[in-house]
């Protein structure tokens, strides 16, 4: 898909990220470079009017996942038994009928551990249009799923040490329903699941702050994101997991349905913005530059982490 020219100039001017070395501790402490142009192509195309906010149970939804899926195959991860796409049904919260959706999940074996899982997500759906405005969802979370796809595209030319899931949820926004249905039927058994690295909303870096929620109910997270070096221009901030309401984030994304199990989560994201949940949730509205450098530093925390869970005790 075609890039505006001055959002394709700030994705050049960010590529030249410094690649992984062959040493472990180098490995560990650099921050990755992604494909920036994939990245922002990727957004564009996930929240295109065309998609009309890929809500669930929609042919759009449909669509969206069917390309995540292809993207699977294409980069060459294995899925998590039979099928890439794991369906499911699940009540909603308050109503007597059960939402259909279709989870997108792929993996990269580990190559010391691959009998424990880091699952790393993002929710593919956003809402379906309304009073003829199509709400596209950019931030809302077209942009984690593109970094999701990058960060599977990453990890599997440079692979980690635990089994990696690349979890891409259905139905966030009508309560965590991909996610419970991921927990409550694991592909593999909950006790074998080390972490939960979530992201949501993490493209509008408008005050260039991306935030690491889920320090304070898991301490062992914190001394894996105090140690993490941000690529330029993002600064990583803790909080927004203690207090009540939408200034406490633990349960308000899919983290909260691992974090109900016991499950150690942290969820990257930015602060709600004056387009979130607007039809002018638009892609044009992005960061090109932070949001490359946002996704480089949430895989440069996915290293970290993936080194660190070797000495963590079983679950």
């Amino acid at each position: 898909m075609r890039l505006p020219s001055v959002l394709l100039a700030l994705v050049v001017a960010g590529c030249a990220g410094a690649q992984a070395s062959s040493t472990p501790a180098a490995a560990r402490d650099a921050i990755p470079a992604l494909d920036s142009a994939k990245l922002l192509g990727d957004l564009f195309r996930l929240s295109h009017d065309s998609m009309a906010g890929r809500a669930a149970m929609t042919p759009e939804n449909a669509k969206a996942r069917a390309y995540l899926v292809s993207e699977m195959r294409r980069l060459g991860l294995a899925p998590v038994g039979a099928s890439f796409e794991q369906p499911f049904a699940m009540p909603r919260r308050n109503r007597p009928d059960s939402v259909r959706g279709v989870n997108v999940v792929a993996q990269v074996r580990g190559t010391r551990f691959p009998e424990r899982a880091i699952v790393v997500s993002a929710h593919f759906d956003h809402v379906a249009p309304r009073n003829g405005n199509i709400y596209n969802g950019a931030d809302d979370n077209a942009s984690g799923t593109a970094a999701l796809l990058q960060l599977a595209a990453h990890f599997q030319r440079h692979k980690p040490e635990h089994t990696l899931i690349f979890a891409f949820f259905d139905a966030e926004e009508m309560g965590l329903l991909g996610a419970r249905a991921f927990v409550a039927n694991p592909p593999v058994p909950l006790a074998q699941i080390a972490a939960n690295v979530n992201m949501d909303m993490v493209a509008r870096g408008d005050n260039g702050t991306l935030w690491a929620v889920g320090t304070n109910p898991h301490p062992v997270m914190k001394p894996i994101v105090e140690a993490l070096v941000p690529a330029s221009g993002v600064t990583v901030k803790m909080g927004y997991d203690t207090g009540t309401g939408r200034d406490n984030w633990t349960s308000l994304s899919d983290q909260g349905a691992f974090h109900a199990q016991g499950i150690p989560f942290v969820y990257f994201g930015v602060e709600d913005h004056a387009d979130y949940h607007e039809p002018t949730d638009d892609p044009e509205k992005v960061n090109a530059g932070w949001y490359y450098n946002a996704a480089r530093t949430i895989a440069a925390f996915v290293t970290r982490l993936d080194v660190a869970v070797a000495g963590w005790p079983p679950r």
